[in-house]
């Protein structure tokens, strides 16, 4: 094993390593050369080129950085660690195939299999820059980043993230994956663009929205996910496709229950359109509206029972034993319908004052 003392070019290494804040208050500490098997210096024309290979190891303070080769034409950047790159310290790990150290922009630019790592979470990338004043993040190619404790991974193309503002943008196709306990996906959601604020704490998701559970779609131009609140408001044209049903209506909110669907809420417009006979879609179509609609799903997200209010109005087509038996049509301040397999059981019709109406419309008459 060779002892080398510290060169020159080597502690320039200290600017990208060092937080800002501690720049400002003083000189950094010193970063000293622990390993190398072999230092080269070559001289071509003006320049002056460095390399340390064989199993390069410094040290700054609690932070720790390895790799196959170090080199840097001397006063130029960039410094260039090559192979098997390693830096850690007590707040998070760094691995890459290259790293690249700008010291003039407090720049580091890392390379191929970029994996990150942190207390919270875990992100890997092709490629990740890291500016040192702005605290800021940009990471490139197929980003990926797992929080273990919140069970979510954000997926997506091209991903910036601020960390004293705590807050991050996904663009090129983000998905962002809820897991059970068990690692089961139970919710998936698909935009343009995310915002995460918080840590992740709340997400805002733009532009071709789709979130996904086990028998449910929903769908609109953006949705606002409230973690902590187990909450998503879907606005601009949302829709909820369930089974054999449609729900739509101004403003949407979905709440969640271990992650799962337990009730929505429809405000403004609200409509729920359904096949009254799901052996033949299409042919008779139940309808309710009103002015805002509670829905109550199952443990298996089937639809329970719905609460209409302010202009409410229901029509639904009665099959028994496959006979097409005609309509019920009832309107009112309030209706609550019970539901069992899909199919209305019982319907309560409320007014005051007294104004309810129903009428019933046989085969032949419809």
């Amino acid at each position: 094993m060779i002892k080398i003392q510290t060169n020159t070019i080597f502690l320039l290494l200290l600017l990208f390593s060092t937080p800002a804040a501690a720049l400002s208050q003083g000189k950094p500490e010193r970063l000293r050369l622990i390993h190398a098997d072999l230092l080269k210096r070559e001289t071509i024309g003006q320049e002056v080129k460095q390399v340390l290979t064989g199993s390069v190891k410094f040290e700054q303070g609690k932070k720790t950085i390895e790799c196959d080769l170090a080199s840097q034409t001397i006063d130029k950047d960039p410094i260039a660690l090559i192979g098997n790159v390693y830096i850690y310290d007590e707040e998070q790990s760094l691995f890459a195939d290259t790293v690249y150290i700008y010291t003039k922009e407090f720049k580091l630019v890392a390379v191929g299999n970029v994996r990150s790592f942190t207390e919270n979470d875990t992100t890997t990338a092709n490629r990740m820059t890291y500016f040192q004043k702005q605290k800021k993040v940009i990471s490139e190619g197929d980003v990926r980043k797992i929080d273990p404790k919140e069970k979510t991974i954000l997926t997506g193309g091209f991903a910036v993230y601020q960390r004293e503002a705590k807050y991050g943008e996904v663009f090129d196709h983000p998905v962002l994956i809820q897991n059970d306990s068990l690692g089961n996906e139970i919710m998936r959601i698909l935009a343009d663009t995310m915002e995460v604020f918080e840590n992740g704490q709340r997400t805002i998701a733009k532009g071709n929205v789709e979130i996904i559970q086990p028998d449910i779609k929903a769908t609109c131009g953006q949705a606002e996910y409230i973690k902590s609140e187990s909450e998503i408001t879907l606005t601009d044209s949302p829709k909820i496709l369930q089974r054999n049903q449609q729900i739509s209506g101004d403003t949407l909110k979905l709440y969640l229950h271990d992650s799962k669907l337990n009730r929505a809420v429809v405000t403004g417009n609200a409509l729920a359109i359904s096949d009254a006979d799901t052996l033949d879609r299409g042919k008779w179509l139940n309808k309710l509206t009103g002015q805002t609609m509670e829905f109550f799903f199952g443990d298996a997200n089937e639809l329970k029972k719905v609460i209409i209010k302010n202009q409410a109005t229901s029509l639904y087509h009665i099959i028994e034993e496959k006979e097409y038996k005609g309509t019920n049509e009832v309107s009112g301040d309030r209706i609550t319908i019970e539901l069992v397999d899909g199919q209305a059981q019982t319907v309560q019709v409320s007014s005051s004052p007294d104004l309810s109406t129903g009428k019933y419309s046989p085969p032949n008459q419809i």
